[in-house]
């Protein structure tokens, strides 16, 4: 005798219909039945694969017992159960086609009751969810790369995970194979929030997934988010830095550097930048990461780099000679150490239960973006009002300025300067930054005394 193992499970389809689904032969087999009876999804537990006990069913102008759509899921799998000993003695195993003939002859299925359609495999479901986003909510290619390594993650903890086995189980287990595999715990709940966005998607189309896996909570341990960026004094160190004739590249990597600090644009964003963005106005684009109209006023540090560059001839009208956004990070990285960038940057984080304390020089992390935290955090510590700060970089909401206004808000209160100030007040803001704690605090009474 030919023992098979298989198993079933007991759903609602997206028409409500009861459905028993088996798989069997190491799930590579699978055929769905409906049991030809409808149940209330409000009445139906998803856990048990039951409905309530006790509750009725109004589908149309019937009303059904749960005992009734219980005693018709027990046919089923009765007949499920009886026709694998059946092929077991035979010792055969049975394809879809043979096992669904059988199990429809023991319940006594009549030719005309519907036959429930064969869901898709996980894998063309998920290909459909990011065609969706493509189609339906203009996904850019970044997007649609995070969604797929969500898949890549999930089907390296598990090659055969299907629509069935993603439960909470699943997830939970997804949870520590990315500690395992020393992923960050900020990681792992970003991770966490693409896959549950999918599997919202798929329940809203009408696939049966499991609540449990939706409702899993995964309580790791995130500590606040370490916003980098240059104080105003080392972005002065570093845009006045001399390199040496034969490093022009590092003196062009500071200046792209120090122009998106001055600009608050993002790497792609100076990438794309032609001499037809610069207006009467400022600099007016369409940003390439959110397609949000901005303008931002060219202030005299970076019209001085503009200034450096207008020589500068493309065929395509761009305003610099931009490197690959790798070779700039690189770039950037090495101009920084030579212009003495090392203030120490400790970066504390956590893999599952385990705390981590790194410390870096600050030129060994440096990177692109930071010049765009550069521009948001000296622009708040000299009091510049968020909503004007917001209007420049394109940022939609205070929630997502929150890490930039902290950070800001230490130094916000001594508004002494804005971006063009040159001698004098760079001599001041330098000062103040030498200060310690108390001495800012006399410098802030007196500047309130005089105020009012």
């Amino acid at each position: 005798m030919k023992e098979i193992k298989f198993n079933c499970r007991t759903f609602l389809n997206h028409r409500d219909q009861v459905v028993v689904r088996v798989r069997w032969n190491k799930k590579r087999s699978e055929v769905g039945f409906s049991i030809g009876l409808h149940a209330d999804p409000s009445k139906w537990n998803a856990d048990s694969q039951r409905p309530v006990r006790g509750s009725t069913h109004v589908i149309g102008q019937k009303r059904i017992p749960s005992r009734v759509i219980n005693d018709r899921i027990d046919e089923f799998l009765a007949a499920i159960n009886e026709s694998f000993v059946e092929f077991g003695l035979k010792d055969v195993m049975p394809g879809p086609d043979e096992l669904r003939e059988l199990v429809n002859e023991k319940v006594g299925r009549v030719e005309d009751l519907e036959e429930e359609p064969q869901v898709k495999p996980l894998k063309e479901i998920f290909d459909d969810f990011l065609a969706s986003g493509k189609k339906e909510r203009d996904w850019t290619s970044a997007v649609h790369y995070k969604y797929e390594q969500v898949w890549k993650h999930l089907t390296q903890c598990d090659p055969t995970v299907s629509l069935e086995t993603l439960d909470k189980d699943k997830m939970l287990e997804l949870k520590d194979w990315y500690v395992k595999n020393n992923y960050k715990n900020r990681t792992i709940t970003k991770q966490f929030r693409f896959l549950k966005s999918f599997l919202r998607w798929m329940k809203a189309n009408g696939y049966p997934v499991h609540e449990s896996a939706i409702d899993c909570q995964i309580h790791l341990t995130v500590t606040k988010k370490n916003v980098t960026f240059l104080t105003f004094k080392e972005l002065m160190q570093f845009y006045h830095y001399k390199f040496a004739p034969e490093h022009k590249y590092l003196d062009k990597a500071r200046d792209m550097f120090c122009f998106m600090a001055f600009t608050s644009l993002r790497y792609s964003d100076l990438a794309q930048l032609k001499r037809a963005n610069i207006t009467s106005r400022g600099i007016e684009l369409y940003t390439k990461k959110t397609s949000t109209p901005i303008t931002i006023p060219i202030i005299d540090y970076a019209r001085e780099i503009m200034d450096k560059y207008s020589t500068f001839q493309s065929s395509d009208g761009s305003l610099f000679p931009v490197p690959s956004s790798q070779k700039l990070n690189d770039y950037i990285k090495i101009a920084a150490e030579q212009a003495g960038i090392d203030r120490e940057v400790v970066n504390t984080y956590f893999i599952g239960t385990k705390r981590y304390d790194e410390v870096h020089k600050f030129y060994e992390i440096i990177g692109c973006h930071d010049g765009r935290r550069t521009f948001v955090c000296c622009s708040l510590a000299f009091g510049i009002p968020p909503a004007v700060v917001m209007s420049c970089t394109g940022h939609k909401d205070y929630q997502s300025m929150k890490p930039y206004i902290e950070v800001g808000n230490d130094t916000q209160k001594l508004e002494l300067g804005k971006w063009n100030g040159k001698d004098t007040k760079v001599d001041i803001i330098t000062a103040l930054e030498d200060l310690d704690a108390d001495k800012l605090e006399l410098v802030y009474d007196f500047v309130k005394s005089i105020a009012s």
